[in-house]
């Protein structure tokens, strides 16, 4: 046994235990674009945008891409139960899941879908666009969970003691990103904003003659936020040819980090043209720019199945 232990001392041994008092969130797609498949993408994976935040007996979602299909399938091995499900705009990758979202084919679980005012039609008419006979065999009718969709105003919504507010961000045909509060700690959620849009100089401390009033809005936003998720698709060398695609350049993403006094940076919105090689060095190259920028951030890719507790 050792110097330390003996046979008597079985029953003092230490158990870690993780706390969850804070929330847990997971990511189930981290993919931007369109869901991608092989062996280049094996560490990242490829599902498109999907983050599931627990805390309390409601499950709170924010976008509904390819990951939560996977998620849907592990609520419905548990008993029915209200979901709460938040999406940050209508582009394709984020709501391309919803058909195949099991509990909503279920009796007994309800679903409350949630969007910012910022779409050209209401979220239940796009939703049930997508269900539309010539694209799905399932119709909106024909689902068995009951169903809400509401439109956010100003006011942050709460779930027990979880609150979300939101925020515009830059991308084309408008964007949202969220912020949730659980017992005082806060995890942003931005799967797509092109900070600093068309800036293509060194990534520079202070920034404020460089930023719009939106973007300044938007670091006030998530300033000093626990956890930050949040894009940084392109390289710099890639963004010269896709300014005002309504996504970010790393440096201009590590900008915003640093700005923010960000505690942790988990990137999203993976390019499907970026395999986990290129993941991996645009990694490094984001821990070499924060360096230089004198920031403490911590920084990391985001992949699909990652779990973190606040």
């Amino acid at each position: 046994m050792g110097p330390y232990a003996t046979t008597e001392d079985q029953g003092s041994i230490f158990r870690s235990e993780q706390h969850a008092e804070h929330g847990r969130f997971c990511l189930w797609g981290t993919r931007g674009s369109i869901p991608v498949s092989g062996p280049q993408y094996a560490r990242h994976g490829g599902n498109t945008a999907c983050l599931e935040i627990t805390h309390g007996a409601d499950r709170i979602i924010f976008d509904a891409g390819s990951g939560i299909r996977e998620l849907g399938l592990a609520i419905k091995a548990e008993s029915p139960c209200k979901v709460h499900l938040f999406i940050t705009h209508t582009h394709w990758d984020h709501i391309q899941g919803f058909p195949f979202f099991v509990p909503a084919h279920v009796p007994g679980f309800e679903i409350i879908v949630y969007a910012p005012p910022v779409i050209e039609q209401d979220i239940e008419t796009i939703f049930s666009g997508q269900l539309d006979r010539a694209y799905f065999p399932v119709q909106m009718e024909d689902l068995k969970a009951n169903l809400e969709f509401k439109t956010l105003d100003e006011t942050p919504v709460a779930i027990g003691d979880v609150l979300i507010e939101w925020e515009h961000a830059t991308h084309p045909g408008a964007s949202v990103g969220y912020k949730v509060n659980i017992a005082g700690k806060t995890i942003a959620y931005v799967p797509d904003n092109e900070f600093m849009k068309g800036y293509l100089g060194p990534p520079k401390l202070p920034v404020e003659e460089k930023l719009d009033p939106m973007d300044t809005q938007f670091v006030e936003f998530i300033r000093g936020v626990d956890v930050l998720i949040h894009e940084a698709q392109y390289t710099a060398e890639e963004y010269v040819t896709h300014i005002g695609w309504g996504h970010s350049s790393l440096p201009n993403a590590c900008v915003l980090a640093a700005e923010a006094e960000i505690s942790r940076w988990i990137t999203i919105h993976h390019d499907p043209s970026h395999s986990d090689v290129i993941l991996q060095e645009k990694l490094n190259i984001a821990r070499q720019v924060l360096g230089d920028l004198h920031s403490s951030v911590h920084i990391e890719s985001g992949y699909d199945g990652l779990v973190g507790y606040l």
